[in-house]
This record gives structure tokens, C-alpha cells and sequence, in this order.
């Protein structure tokens, strides 16, 4: 581990400690009687829901993904959203993917349901380069911890990773025609690529060779960039948006399922762990689309489409120890703060709220 990603890992640690001591005591209530901690809301106007969403590595700006396909940004010192960085349309596709490049407050990039990425520039508010994926709908991008790449994924299966410093594809991981993967085929065959669109990539903390995928093919992928295959194959997360995290050597999962959508998983052995519970009324299912890990792992931010909300879960515990509702719409998009101290949440609605833990 780089001496930078061991740094990042103490700060990040650190601050979890901070804030998992400032929740109060009586913060931490049932389901029933959850209290919201502090929130904005920031309407952005009709740009048809809100489908993802980053923090810029120094807090500085966050940046969401929108469903019209404009660009929106929030300018986080001052509490004022700035111009769109692009309008939408009536007609245009969804933005699916925003992430700020690793360690740079001012570039980021998206991607759509066009197949095609790309760069902007924050400082002359423009866009600098584009990338196009033919026949493909990208729905997932991670950069790795060091920065020096990134990897897409989405509708055709194939996973890519591209260098970050030149923006040129480096190698791409084929996936399989077998649509629906079974246990035995992830036991079998583990080697296999996706069979079914792909909705999520999260590079490993600690190594930045390593990054897992999950998508409709209820399986998730451990793939490694120095070999060409799959590596290790889990089934039976059913991902259906943004909604793989991995914490030390444990993996969050976040499936679109009635019941045990969320779940913890053994990075090493791949085996499952535990189901955290998740509450919800019995005819509606909890069908989660986000998930992440929160304040030194110890807490969970999850939510979805069953209960329509977001909801903080002591891991420990297993307990609700706050919930935050979007107009009744489904929860869609989710991100942490590099310093853990606030979340961002997007919805169907066309707005977003940044709660603030701390």
C-alpha cells in the first residue's frame, strides 16, 4: 500500500472516530421515531430525478448526475449551486455516472446513457475531452485510490479500464453470453465475465489493481488489471444501481430484493457474512439501489425504492439510527464526503439533500 492510500486511510478513520462520537445519545432511536439530522435541500429545477452524485475530493464542490442529462453543480463553501456545467432536455438521455478525478477539485468527468464520457474543466467551465463506448449504455465508473485509472461498465457487459494521465483505453474484460449465471457457473466457471448489464464498480481501497463490478446477473466480479480474467466470482447480490462499498476487507452490497437486500460480504473468501436488516413494510420489500459504509464502517447509508428513503443503520447494532424521506420518492444516489462528515442523496425527485452527521 502507497504511503498516499495509507494517509488517506488514517484521515478517513480518524474522522469516523469524530463522528460516530458526536451522535448523541438520544439521536439513536428506533424505526419508529428516527430523527432526521441536519439537512439541506438543494432543488435543481426539472431535470427529471437525479441518477448520480460525488463529492469533490476537497469538499469544495459536489456534482450530480441528472436524469434530463444536465450536470449540476453545488458549490459547498458557500451553500450556492452555480450555473449548470451542461443543460438538459425533455429528449436528452440520463446522466448515469459524475466522479471528480482523484486529488482534483476542479476536473471531473460523466458519463451517460449515450455511451459517452466526458471531461470538464471547473475553473473555464468547459469541457475538454470526449470518449466514446460504442453500443454501450455506461451505468458505472471508479477511479482507483492512487488516481492512475479508472474502469466503466454498462449495458454491453464489457468491463473497461482506461489511464487516467493520457484518457486512452489500456484493456478490456469480454463478458459471457450466458444471461442468466447460476451458483454452479460462478463455482464452475469462475473466470467468467457478466452476463447481463453491469451497474456498479468500486475499486479496492488498499490495492489499486483490484475493483469489483455487480450488475442484473446477480453475481459480483473480482477483477485484477494484471491478468485477464475474472479473478474471483460471488453469487448473489442482485446490483441494480450504485450500490457496492468495500471497507477494510469487508464488502457492502445493496441488491433491488424484497428481503436480505442488504448485505456484508468476506472480500477473501467471498463468502457472506451477515444480512443487515433492513426495515420496511412487508407488502413493499426494502428493493435497495445505494449503499455505503459510514463513519469508520461502523455505520451504513442504504436506501432505495421499498421504503423510499434513506436510512443510517449502526452496524454494529444492526439498529436505525436515523431516516431521511425524499418527497416519497426512491432514493437513487449516494455519496460520502472524503472527511465522512456529510452525504449527499439524490432521488427521482429533482432535488438533492446533503445531510450533515456531524
Amino acid at each position: 500500500m502507497s504511503s498516499g492510500t495509507r494517509r488517506r486511510l488514517e484521515d478517513a478513520l480518524n474522522a469516523g472516530k469524530d463522528i460516530a462520537h458526536s451522535i448523541s445519545s438520544d439521536s439513536v432511536t428506533n424505526e419508529d421515531s428516527c430523527r432526521k439530522p441536519s439537512l439541506i435541500k438543494v432543488d435543481f429545477g426539472d431535470v427529471m430525478g437525479v441518477y448520480s452524485v460525488n463529492f469533490s475530493p476537497k469538499q469544495q464542490y459536489f456534482v450530480a448526475g441528472c436524469g434530463s442529462g444536465a450536470i449540476q453543480v453545488y458549490e459547498c463553501n458557500t451553500g450556492k449551486k452555480k450555473k449548470p456545467l451542461k443543460h438538459g432536455s425533455l429528449y436528452g438521455l440520463p446522466t448515469t455516472c459524475v466522479k471528480f478525478f482523484p486529488f482534483k477539485d476542479n476536473v471531473l468527468i460523466a458519463a451517460g446513457a449515450d455511451g459517452i464520457m466526458t471531461c470538464w474543466d471547473l475553473e473555464a467551465w468547459n469541457s475538454f475531452k470526449t470518449i466514446e463506448e460504442l453500443h454501450n449504455e455506461i451505468s458505472a465508473l471508479d477511479f482507483s485510490h492512487d488516481g492512475k485509472i479508472f474502469s466503466t461498465a454498462g449495458k454491453d457487459r464489457k468491463i473497461r479500464v482506461y489511464d487516467t494521465s493520457t484518457l486512452k483505453l489500456k484493456l478490456t474484460f469480454g463478458g459471457t453470453s450466458h444471461m442468466d449465471l447460476t451458483e454452479e457457473d460462478d463455482i464452475f466457471a469462475p473466470e467468467a465475465g457478466h452476463g447481463r448489464k453491469v451497474f456498479a464498480v468500486k475499486f479496492h481501497p488498499f490495492d489499486d489493481n483490484l475493483f469489483l463490478t455487480g450488475g442484473w446477473d446477480r453475481c459480483l466480479k473480482v477483477w485484477d488489471v494484471r491478468v485477464d480474467k475474472v479473478v474471483r466470482s460471488v453469487h448473489g447480490p442482485y446490483i441494480c444501481g450504485d450500490g457496492i462499498d468495500i471497507w477494510e476487507d469487508s464488502i457492502l452490497t445493496a441488491s433491488w430484493l424484497a428481503r436480505n437486500a442488504l448485505q456484508l460480504w468476506d472480500y477473501g473468501s467471498g463468502k457472506l457474512i451477515e444480512s443487515i436488516p433492513f426495515p420496511s413494510q412487508h407488502e413493499h420489500g426494502e428493493f435497495l439501489y445505494v449503499a455505503r459504509f459510514c463513519s469508520c464502517g461502523d455505520l451504513i447509508a442504504a436506501g432505495g425504492s421499498g421504503t423510499n428513503d434513506l436510512k443510517i443503520i449502526n452496524r454494529n447494532e444492526n439498529k436505525v439510527i436515523a431516516s431521511v424521506k425524499e418527497e416519497g420518492k426512491p432514493i437513487q444516489a449516494l455519496d460520502v464526503s472524503h472527511d465522512g462528515t456529510q452525504l449527499v442523496i439524490g432521488s427521482t425527485a429533482n432535488c438533492v439533500q446533503i445531510m450533515t452527521l456531524s
